[in-house]
């Protein structure tokens, strides 16, 4: 048998367990979708942390925020661990925005005169 916990491994980036004495990497569970983590060992979810407002993800197991994706030019969310771009929410009537990854309706510009 074993006779350090060296022999123990850890749980990969982008996983987690709480549970004492596991005998396989399957006991590890992924981060869920809307969150990341660049973390080894980690022994609960709160290691993962939310995508960045203006971003998204429907990544399960994640380990970094490269897996976050932009909100699309003309929209924007203020909210975090989003799962899907149904979070973005369109600029409103009468305005745009040519930038992407934006986190309010403030980045939304009125259209000029005449348009």
């Amino acid at each position: 048998g074993a006779t350090s916990e060296a022999t123990c491994s850890d749980c990969g980036a982008g996983k987690y367990s709480g549970a004492t004495g596991a005998t396989s990497e399957a006991t590890c569970s992924d981060c869920t979708a809307g969150k990341y983590s660049g973390a080894t060992g980690a022994i609960s979810d709160a290691t993962c942390s939310d995508c960045g407002a203006g971003k998204y993800s429907g990544a399960t197991g994640a380990t970094s925020d490269t897996t976050c994706s932009d909100c699309g030019a003309g929209k924007y969310s203020g909210a975090t661990g989003a799962t899907s771009d149904t979070t973005c929410s369109d600029c409103g009537a009468g305005k745009y925005s040519g930038a992407t990854g934006a986190t309010s309706e403030a980045t939304c510009s009125d259209c000029g005169a005449g348009k």
